[in-house]
């Protein structure tokens, strides 16, 4: 039973693995071009200051400089397409590890079934709204009833000494004075 559980752990980590492992090879294969690179440039420019130290006309020193730099670019592409190699290659090795992982969980029952459960819940969802929106009827428009020409007598309430009593104004309020600049103080 242990032997069956960790077989099928194994198979299921197994594109995990396979990323993984394509990860590592694309990894070395840059840190190796980068290394490679760098040893080059650093032997190049030792060379160069060497050929630089030894020229003695202005005019051959610049031309050293521009094959040195030419040189540079085209050592510098190389190795940029070398790595732009290697990483398409790790993407389409990924590409292709994830495609069959997904491939393989759409052959697993359970996710056929999931799906139809989905395809089902949804179609019952819609019935249901379509439904409910048909039954919904938009009320019919109520006639405005015709505005009154002759005011209604005021009641009298004696009752309340409130209502009776005229409503008092509250107090205004001042607007604050204005103050006059302080006068500058003499220097002492």
């Amino acid at each position: 039973m242990y032997d069956d559980l960790m077989k099928d752990v194994q198979e299921k980590m197994q594109p995990a693995i396979d990323v993984a492992e394509v990860n590592k090879k694309a990894l070395e294969t840059l840190f190796s071009l980068q290394s490679e690179y760098v040893t080059d440039f650093v032997d190049s420019s030792v060379a160069q200051l060497k050929a630089l130290s030894e020229v003695k006309d202005a005019k051959d020193a610049i031309e050293l400089q521009v094959q040195f730099f030419k040189n540079l670019e085209v050592k510098m592409t190389s190795v940029a397409e070398k790595e732009l190699a290697a990483l398409t290659t790790a993407k389409e090795e990924i590409s292709g590890i994830v495609e069959k992982s997904l491939a393989d969980i759409k052959e697993m029952p359970y996710v056929s079934d999931f799906n139809k459960f989905i395809t089902e819940a949804t179609e019952a969802t819609t019935a249901a709204i379509t439904e409910a929106t048909a039954a919904v009827k938009p009320a019919p428009e109520a006639k405005a009833a015709p505005a009154a020409t002759t005011p209604a007598p005021a009641a009298k309430t004696a009752a309340t000494p409130a209502a009776a009593a005229p409503a008092k104004k509250a107090p205004a309020k001042k607007a604050p004075a204005k103050r006059k600049p302080a006068a500058p103080k003499a220097a002492e």
